[in-house]
């Protein structure tokens, strides 16, 4: 079987499922931005848990190998269809998807990176099947302008993070290079970039499209530092071959930061 045809197989069958009440397609295929290596990300919204054994007989002949009640992220179950495509299905409740966004959106609280990731993908899920409208009307609620307030509370975190804040990225990136902890440089120059792009779409008022294409989706903003791409990329290509290079690179990217804010 083919994996479209195998893919609208299974939304097909997890519909007359009861305990779903709705059916969500999200990430690129969803947005129209697929390529040759994506995946499917299935967002299954249900009343009640579906048992590994009726969830047996839902995949039955649609995939060569599946994983059951994967929760290093969200639950879900994480397989591969018969033509090698992989898929991510993610159980979800809506009541619970709307105290998460709820916290962003109307309370405006700022995270350490992808504040509004999980907005972005509730804006952009395309809804396969909604039982009783739930999932449609969530949308539409959170379907509102980008708080100002949310923006600032960004800014003013990542801003802390990065570069003003005790302790700071920007220096424990410093401390690790004059160290040459090379692991911990990896980890802090990882989470110095989530929360440099969490700033700029922030600043920007725009959602976080999440963790791919970060870079290539941020270039579309209209306010950013000047020849952000060329030093993310100089950053990255210094930090474990010229370590004063990367310091340069890292003090560079403040100036630049600093001068739109």
């Amino acid at each position: 079987m083919k994996e479209k045809e195998a893919f609208s197989e299974l939304v097909d069958r997890f519909r007359a499922c009861e305990s779903v009440e709705a059916i969500g397609l999200g990430g690129s295929r969803a947005t129209g931005k697929a390529d040759a290596g994506s995946d499917y990300d299935l967002y299954v919204y249900v009343r009640a848990d579906i048992p590994i054994a009726q969830r047996e007989v839902i995949f039955a002949g649609l995939f060569q190998i599946m994983e059951y009640d994967n929760t290093f992220w969200e639950r879900e179950d994480d397989g591969v269809f018969t033509d090698g495509t992989p898929i991510d299905i993610l159980y979800r409740r809506i009541d619970d998807l709307d105290q998460s966004v709820r916290h962003v959106v109307i309370d405006h609280q700022a995270q350490n990176a992808y504040t509004t990731c999980l907005w972005n993908n509730l804006l952009n899920t395309k809804i396969l099947f909604d039982r009783h409208g739930r999932l449609a009307a969530l949308q539409k609620k959170y379907t509102v302008p980008y708080p100002a307030e949310l923006k600032e509370n960004i800014v003013r975190r990542q801003k802390a993070l990065l570069f003003d804040g005790l302790p700071n990225y920007a220096g424990q990136i410093k401390k690790v290079i004059a160290r040459r902890d090379t692991p911990a440089i990896n980890h802090r120059a990882a989470a110095f970039v989530e929360s440099y792009f969490d700033l700029l779409f922030g600043l920007n008022g725009t959602t976080h499209p999440g963790e791919k294409r970060m870079l290539r989706e941020a270039k579309k903003l209209p306010v950013v530092p000047e020849a952000f791409e060329t030093d993310i990329e100089s950053l990255f290509a210094d930090l474990f071959v010229d370590f004063d290079a990367a310091i340069h690179d890292l003090e560079r990217i403040e100036r630049r930061l600093k001068a739109i804010l």
